[in-house]
């Protein structure tokens, strides 16, 4: 099998996420640090548009959204399980509240407290996939959604009293999805404080974390896009057409995300399920690409 490799960059809260579960399946992969903003010369090639961080690329076959990259990761490997099959409703669940509540309250405080060691400009760049990402806005919303958060907080400690994980005695997708804003709550000495408060949770942090940072090399992003230029989409097989379905293979369609960033990514269906949809496209930097996004959290309208 081609190598696993991983754009992101070091601070990418989703990054975490992906990085906590190849840590714990003890999967090899590569690591190509992308630019925390916009221009992303090295990404767009492959993605068609796409910026969110991280993507997943095996080949030429590229996986955008870490809904779609965790199960690609199941599929690949799938012992020790993420996805609980006796628990998976719930398990997605808590991945979506975390993914996009818990983690909306803990980005403004955490930012605010970030602001003078970020990068200037940016969220100058994060507003222009959001006008919720200006700086007005987000100091604004700052304390509002450091009181959500903490409550979010004392949700997870009365959760795990008693358990080693969210879902049980191991590690699951629920887990990853939520230790990612808590990783980023972290990232500030003052707020982290809020989760050494919590006993429970404090140690389930220090448990997920003790998975390490896994069998991980750097690759340039030279060498990514090499590979993919030298690969053919390997994982477009398969899939079935639901009745009442009104894309089929061949369409030419848009995929925009369907709550911040306003790029687009355009290809012809090549496979359709109830849970996702793989795309071809070409790109003169990389040849023939095979683009899988989630359905859930995206727009896809036929061209």
């Amino acid at each position: 099998m081609a190598e696993i490799i991983l754009h992101h960059y070091p601070l990418s809260l989703f990054a975490e996420k992906i990085r906590r579960i190849l840590a714990y399946k003890k999967i090899a992969w590569r690591s190509v640090e992308q630019p925390m903003m916009a221009p992303k010369p090295d990404l767009t090639p492959l993605t068609g548009g796409y910026r969110r961080i991280p993507v997943l690329q095996i080949g030429a076959d590229i996986y955008c959204d870490t809904a779609c990259v965790a199960r690609r990761l199941e599929q690949l490997q799938p012992e020790p399980a993420c996805l609980p099959a006796d628990q998976a409703g719930l398990a997605a669940l808590i991945e979506d509240w975390a993914d996009h509540r818990f983690m909306s309250q803990v980005v403004p405080p955490v930012v605010v407290e970030l602001l003078p060691v970020l990068p200037s400009g940016v969220l100058v760049d994060r507003a222009a996939m959001s006008p919720a990402m200006s700086e007005d806005v987000i100091r604004r919303a700052a304390p509002h959604a450091l009181g959500q958060a903490r409550l979010s907080l004392d949700r997870l400690e009365s959760q795990l009293h008693g358990r080693a994980f969210l879902l049980g005695d191991a590690f699951s997708i629920a887990d990853a999805a939520c230790f990612h804003p808590v990783w980023f709550l972290k990232q500030s000495a003052r707020l982290s404080a809020d989760i050494g408060a919590r006993p429970a949770l404090a140690a389930w942090f220090a448990r997920v974390e003790g998975f390490g940072p896994g069998d991980v090399r750097p690759m340039t992003a030279a060498e990514a896009l090499a590979i993919a230029r030298a690969s053919e989409p390997a994982d477009v097989a398969g899939g079935e057409v639901a009745a009442g379905e009104e894309l089929r293979p061949g369409d030419a369609v848009t995929i925009t995300a369907d709550d911040y960033g306003p790029e687009e990514s355009r290809g012809v269906v090549a496979r359709l399920s109830a849970s996702e949809i793989t795309v071809r496209r070409r790109d003169p930097a990389v040849g023939e690409i095979a683009l899988h996004f989630p359905r859930a959290g995206y727009r896809i309208r036929k061209q």
